[in-house]
């Protein structure tokens, strides 16, 4: 294996293995050994307690099946190549057909030591190879403070992005504001009916209107700076001022709101200038240039049992010829572009900026929307992943056993302010990545803010500052790992237990590239609380066994043996707790 290759996976030796199984599969596949196989299939297991030696594969039993050649010495040829990686100690194929590998102990104190010269580059790669991607997320409508239904995909967008960041990618972080169409009409005119309350008249909101006390608050804004003025002014100039008034006074407040986890935007783009720029104009040429527009009746939508609908003509995207299950309405029958032009517009706006990958966070409800969105922007870009779409699913709110009901239309809302007053910053973040975003999953807010086992933010976090204590008292009796060199004869020193703990250190590069490569943000969340579980495991065993303890006054060496691998599960923590955006103490 070329000497240059190792360098640039230096710190990652699960990727190591995982080249020579590919290229190992193409060299058969290529000299007809092998027929062609599925490599998603091959799968290396470095973590789970049930593997033998320090990383197993099913490589050999997905392969095998995969013969072409019988009297190719499939095994032998496999096992030669295994054993001339630099860092196999020792390998074997298990009767069960599992390849058990032992890593030499001297690789891990090489990387160890590594890790320690990375410092807070160590997980870092440059897979994105600096492509400029965009990240649109929360994009919630500006017609209310932000919700508990917008936390999730809110710290799902931002540690995506810290995701790509550090595995070589440009990020835009981006806010599309809706803040044209009959929501933001809605929203005017409930803001008004609350001006015309704080002058003395009576209103009746509509059940359509918005309740929520927040209008009082900006109508109060209204009246302190204009006064009546606006009690008999011309209908028209004044809707729009409402609506404008309300959309800038919410958008400042879903900026404070995000500010308090951290969430801070690139970008805003508003409906209002897609609409009122040329733009839609030029995606009806490419669309209409690619005979992918015609006039046409669109079927009765299923599920809707009203009386009054009629069909009528429109202007349809035929979007059935691209990737969704039947066409969409392009324009209205009044003449108006629909939503979906307008947002279809907006990604050519995308588009247009040189971007050169788009990833949009929803909400699992708009699940039916992307085929057509994909559709557009398969037919701008020409590239069928040109826009990904990661879904997140909804979080139910608990308190004392109890789902808390919400509705922004009904007024009875939960606000992010409201939760993070109880919670803080760092359970929010924490728990909103720690699933897989496509499950629902419930936040309880009494038990996020308790200090146990059982609170996995506080779990990881006491574990990064129990590592930090132990670090500072040898500081204090005069032994740190400064000017330490005797890495070669670390091993001596370190238990099995801590072995298998800088197995897990070093297998995050992967990790992290992984949860890059996939968008899932919970990869690290596992890896952390596994490595956490070990650690405390580990620590626990000290209280009955002093041999086990970390500091050693009589045994220098020893006692700098496990300030090494402590100090490298704090930079390994302290990457991951930046990339979630949660703080890490040196004291709890």
């Amino acid at each position: 294996m070329p000497q240059d290759f190792i360098g640039i996976y230096m710190n990652n030796h699960i990727d190591l293995l995982y080249t020579y199984f590919n290229e190992f599969a193409d060299k058969c596949i290529k000299n007809n050994h092998l027929d062609a196989f599925n490599r998603k299939s091959i799968g290396i297991d470095f973590s789970s307690k049930s593997r033998q030696g320090d990383i197993s594969s099913n490589f050999y039993l997905v392969a095998i099946k995969k013969i072409l050649d019988k009297e190719f010495n499939f095994k032998d040829e496999l096992m030669a190549g295994v054993h001339n990686l630099p860092f196999i100690e020792k390998c074997e194929i298990s009767k069960k057909g599992f390849i058990n590998i032992n890593i030499k102990k001297k690789f891990l104190i090489d990387q160890i030591e590594y890790l320690l010269t990375q410092q807070n580059q160590f997980g870092k790669s440059n897979i994105g190879d600096g492509k400029n991607v965009n990240v649109e997320f929360v994009s919630a409508n500006p017609t209310g403070p932000v919700t508990v239904a917008h936390m999730r995909g809110a710290v799902l967008g931002d540690v995506i992005s810290s995701l790509l960041t550090n595995t070589g990618h440009h990020v835009t972080r981006e806010y599309y504001v809706n803040n044209a169409g009959s929501q933001i009409d809605i929203l005017g005119k409930s803001l008004f009916k609350r001006y015309l309350e704080l002058h003395g008249e009576k209103i009746e909101l509509n059940s359509d209107e918005y309740p929520g006390e927040y209008l009082i608050d900006i109508a109060k804004l209204i009246k302190k700076k204009d006064g009546d003025k606006w009690l008999n002014h011309d209908s028209s100039q004044r809707e729009d001022y409402f609506k404008e008034f309300a959309v800038k006074y919410l958008i400042e407040f879903i900026e404070q709101d995000l500010k308090l986890l951290n969430i801070k935007f690139d970008k805003f783009v508003f409906e209002s200038d897609i609409v009122n720029s040329n733009i839609i104009n030029n995606l009806f040429k490419i669309l209409d240039k690619k005979n992918l527009l015609y006039n046409g009746i669109l079927e009765k939508p299923k599920g809707d049992d009203s009386d009054d609908w009629e069909p009528r003509e429109q202007l349809l995207f035929k979007s059935s010829a691209i990737l969704d299950d039947q066409d969409r309405a392009f324009k209205k029958s009044n003449g108006e572009w629909t939503y979906f032009a307008n947002d279809a517009a907006y990604h050519l706006d995308k588009y247009n900026r040189k971007f050169d990958q788009l990833i949009n966070i929803w909400g699992a409800d708009h699940v039916g929307y992307i085929p057509r969105m994909k559709s557009v922007l398969k037919t701008i870009s020409n590239k069928d992943d040109y826009l990904e779409v990661v879904t997140c699913q909804i979080v139910r709110l608990i308190k004392n056993n109890q789902i808390l009901k919400m509705s922004k239309r009904e007024g009875n809302f939960i606000t992010l302010q409201e939760v993070y007053d109880q919670v803080g910053k760092d359970p929010l973040r924490y728990f909103m990545v720690s699933t897989k975003s496509e499950t629902s999953m419930d936040f309880d807010l009494n038990k996020v803010i308790e200090k146990n086992k059982d609170n996995p933010v506080f779990y990881c976090q006491y574990a990064y500052a129990r590592a930090s204590s132990v670090i500072n008292k040898a500081g204090d009796l005069g032994i740190n790992i400064k000017s330490f060199n005797n890495f070669s004869e670390i091993t001596h020193y370190l238990t099995e237990d801590e072995i298998e703990i800088i197995l897990k250190l070093l297998s995050y590069p992967y990790i992290v590239k992984l949860a890059s490569i996939a968008r899932e943000p919970h990869r690290l969340t596992n890896f952390i609380e596994d490595v956490s579980a070990s650690f405390h495991s580990f620590w626990n065993k000290g209280k009955e066994n002093e041999s086990l303890r970390f500091i050693d006054e009589k045994d220098i060496i020893k006692t700098q043996a496990k300030l090494i691998w402590l100090q490298s599960m704090r930079i390994v923590f302290e990457n991951i707790f930046n990339i979630i955006g949660i703080d890490y103490h040196e004291t709890m």
